[in-house]
């Protein structure tokens, strides 16, 4: 294989009314996904729990999907009216879709699964291509126990393998087990190691599946909170760079119906990677979704005769250098040892230092008399010298300041939206291949 295009999924949560609906949204990503001729496309972590709206019954599951509709762009205002006030209901009779997925699990989780399969299988087919499903609470096909699993098609249709979840959020500990194994998943693009949420954030799991003949690291994620995006984000980064392979992550965002504890939107913003002597400004991100709530399909060439060059010429071979013979057995006696961490208690260096007490800040002559003068006040001395107009002149030069900073901040924070696309979702062109115009013209901008 000498190149491959990859095209990564940022994808809203939604309640469908019908499967058929759903397969529909679907098809939005994949034609835009097939329109750069990407062979292989990936989906986001939880995302496939939207094949269980349908199979759900019942009064309050109609009020919560009638009131999702009501979020939607394209919809009437009578859809908007009907489903603000089916929202306002489902509110008062304490409708949750979580706990009517958790009882559809107990009681019909072989529909869930049929769902599933019928639902991605047939797509990846469609498309022809190789399609990274995105992750549901599925039964496990070894055992039946419920998990939080994604599963990778091939373009027949035919399921190549899964992987589940290993390292379980809060969210996922009430209706899910966690995996027990990692292993890498054979296609006709590459050999597929696939980490779910905070696995990413384990460097052993990249290893792993690195050594096991990993010619690709893909990751799913489902963030409520920026900090959480920010770490998985950094881990994926990580994991890639350690084991100098491809990468992606993608991330699911918008209207978060499916929460325990808290319902704050998803957020994230997806991307595509190689290691950083690959890649513009030596980042390690070959191109990245422009925001954190937008639907978008971004897409990449990974150069895989590239990736082994770097192997053989890189000046920190980080796949060949390890000295196993010197880790190896060291590594598994403290993996023995230390089933559990030290607490910083724990820690010598960390513990409470006996003696006399630390002396305050105001304590130190020299610190008081600089204290002393915060917040600057002006004096009747000042005024009579005329010092009055530059003091309060160093004053506005200090809030000056803070607005300055402040506005910098914001806008930091704030995100456009890139034009095109279908309905929701916006488009980005392949990178690393300037002025090559993939599929049909469009308007959408590279990352």
């Amino acid at each position: 294989m000498e190149t491959l295009i990859v095209a990564c999924v940022q994808q809203k949560m939604r309640l469908p009314r019908s499967q058929e609906e759903h397969k529909d949204d679907l098809r939005r990503f994949l034609r835009s996904a097939a329109t750069k001729r990407a062979r292989l496309v990936i989906f986001p972590e939880l995302a496939g729990l939207m094949v269980t709206p349908p199979l759900l019954a019942g009064f309050h599951a109609s009020l919560l999907m009638r009131a999702d509709l009501a979020r939607r762009r394209r919809v009437s205002f009578w859809q908007k009216m009907t489903g603000s006030l089916a929202g306002s209901l489902a509110r008062s009779v304490k409708a949750d879709f979580r706990r009517l997925l958790g009882g559809l699990l107990e009681s019909e989780s072989g529909a869930v699964w049929s769902a599933y399969e019928e639902t991605y299988g047939s797509l990846a087919k469609e498309f022809d291509l190789t399609l990274v499903a995105p992750s549901a609470y599925l039964p496990d096909p070894l055992d039946g126990v419920i998990r939080n699993i994604a599963v990778v098609y091939g373009p027949g249709g035919e399921r190549l393998g899964y992987q589940a979840k290993g390292i379980l959020h809060p969210e996922d500990e009430d209706l899910a087990q966690p995996g027990a194994e990692w292993n890498v998943i054979p296609t006709d693009v590459g050999r597929i190691g696939l980490m779910l949420g905070g696995d990413v954030l384990y460097p052993e799991i990249g290893r792993l599946l690195a050594y096991q003949g990993a010619e690709m690291l893909i990751a799913q994620g489902a963030a409520t909170e920026r900090v959480l995006y920010e770490k998985l984000r950094s881990g994926m980064l990580a994991r890639m760079q350690d084991n100098q392979l491809f990468g992606a992550i993608s991330f699911l965002v918008g209207s978060n119906d499916f929460s325990r504890r808290q319902r704050d939107p998803f957020a994230g913003k997806s991307a595509i990677l190689a290691p950083q002597e690959l890649t513009p400004n030596s980042s390690g991100v070959l191109v990245e979704s422009a925001n954190f709530r937008s639907e978008s399909v971004m897409a990449a060439v990974w150069d895989f005769p590239a990736l082994a060059n770097l192997w053989d010429t890189s000046d920190t071979p980080v796949r060949s250098r390890l000295p196993m013979e010197k880790a190896g057995a060291a590594l598994a006696q403290l993996y023995q040892q230390m089933q559990q961490l030290p607490r910083m208690a724990d820690l010598p260096a960390l513990a409470a230092p006996s003696g006399p007490p630390a002396v305050s800040l105001d304590e130190l002559p020299v610190l008081a008399s600089v204290t002393a003068r915060w917040p600057l006040e002006v004096t009747e001395e000042d005024i009579e010298s005329g010092d009055e107009d530059d003091l309060r002149d160093e004053g506005l030069r200090d809030e000056g300041s803070r607005d300055f900073l402040h506005a910098a901040h914001n806008s930091a924070d704030e995100v456009g939206v890139i034009p095109g696309g279908n309905d929701e979702t916006q488009e980005m062109d392949v990178l690393l291949q300037p002025g090559e115009n993939d599929g049909e013209p469009d308007s959408s901008q590279t990352s």
